[in-house]
């Protein structure tokens, strides 16, 4: 609890250079600073724009009753905001700025009083203090690489969308879902060599013409699933919407009748029915956060890689079981570009597929929690 705490005192010297006396600063514009509301959000309100950037926004009323040195007892609208958007770049929605002021100004107060015990002078203070700011150097390198390769160039967008063209891609496909997996417990779950024979089977009925919504209906009532059927007909898909397995797919001509995919519960089998390739305009963003991602895993890969820590087994002793260490604070935290979206294996799951998240490149650290 102790380490707890004095994290958050730590937070708040690291960032008093933000918050910073109780005069105000002067500023080298007069008019009001803007409003930083993200779209989709709670916005600010409108008398904001009234709000000059030397007034006062934060007062922490009963602050400084210990005459400590540093106490912070008002914080201006422009050094909120500094504050603000160093902590979150991009800045927070009306909502969540008010929390973190309130978060604040109580960790303003706390800060006061730990100085005036004379805290931040206990040496293991220093030591935390130390390490905290380690962590910080830490967030603030990733954040710089991450600012860095948000903006690769128009020929780097149009060579990757070339060299990996069959990724933007929109496919009208059929789909028959053959379940292996008894719905009902009178049904006998059918051998090997039944479920292989009857996904043939129904391969065959396809590519002589059959229905495809019939063949469907009827692989769910051979094991008993006498629900809903899906439908068959899959619209606009693209890779990232098929599972990793039966990526396949894509190489199918229109007209072609897919060979089956087989998963532990179910086979699928697939018809394609047209293709287009998507344009570069309408996947440019999309491209853009690929190769942020990617560069950004390469890069702290390389960091990581750098780092070999070599340790006193006679202080230490030995290692006992190889595998990530507790606590590393360089890690990866983006998947790997173009990965596909698993979808349900289960013949009775939706047909509709998730659209690839379009993920800010920011930082996203929340505001700190008061000290309890």
């Amino acid at each position: 609890m102790r380490v707890k705490f004095i994290r958050f005192l730590v937070l708040s010297c690291a960032l008093a250079p933000f918050a910073a006396a109780q005069a105000p600063n002067s500023s080298s514009s007069g008019t009001p600073l803007p409003r930083l509301g993200k779209p989709g959000t709670t916005e600010m309100p409108a008398t904001a724009a009234n709000v000059g950037p030397n007034d006062a926004v934060v007062t922490v009323d009963g602050a400084c009753k210990s005459g400590a040195a540093g106490c912070v007892s008002s914080v201006t609208r422009e050094q909120f905001e500094k504050l603000v958007n160093a902590m979150k770049p991009g800045g927070m929605n009306a909502d969540t700025r008010r929390n973190f002021a309130m978060q604040y100004a109580k960790i303003l107060a706390f800060s006061d009083q730990a100085r005036a015990l004379g805290l931040e002078n206990d040496p293991r203070y220093q030591q935390i203090l130390q390490y905290v700011k380690d962590q910080l150097l830490v967030e603030a390198l990733t954040q710089h690489y991450s600012e860095e390769y948000s903006h690769p160039s128009d020929q780097e967008i149009e060579d990757y969308y070339k060299q990996n063209s069959k990724r933007y891609v929109l496919a009208n496909l059929q789909r028959v879902i053959i379940p292996s997996q008894p719905g009902a417990a009178e049904i006998k779950k059918p051998t090997e060599e039944e479920q292989k024979a009857y996904i043939e089977k129904v391969r065959q009925e396809w590519l002589k013409g059959a229905d495809p919504a019939k063949l469907q209906k009827e692989a769910l009532e051979r094991v008993g699933l006498s629900g809903s059927v899906p439908d068959v007909n899959l619209k606009d898909q693209a890779p990232g919407m098929i599972p990793t397995t039966q990526q396949g797919v894509f190489d199918l001509k229109p007209g072609e009748i897919s060979e089956p995919f087989v998963d532990p519960g179910a086979a699928y089998v697939y018809k394609m029915i047209s293709e287009q390739q998507r344009p570069l305009a309408d996947v440019k963003a999309e491209i853009s956060k690929t190769l942020h991602d990617t560069k950004m895993r390469d890069k702290l890969q390389e960091l990581t890689d750098s780092v070999k820590p070599k340790l006193n087994e006679a202080y230490f002793g030995p290692d006992k079981k190889p595998g990530p260490v507790e606590g590393t604070i360089i890690t990866p935290k983006q998947g790997a570009p173009g990965a596909a979206q698993g979808a349900s294996s289960s013949p009775q799951a939706s047909s509709n597929a998730q659209q690839p998240a379009s993920s800010s490149t920011k930082s996203s650290t929340p505001p700190p929690a008061p000290p309890k």
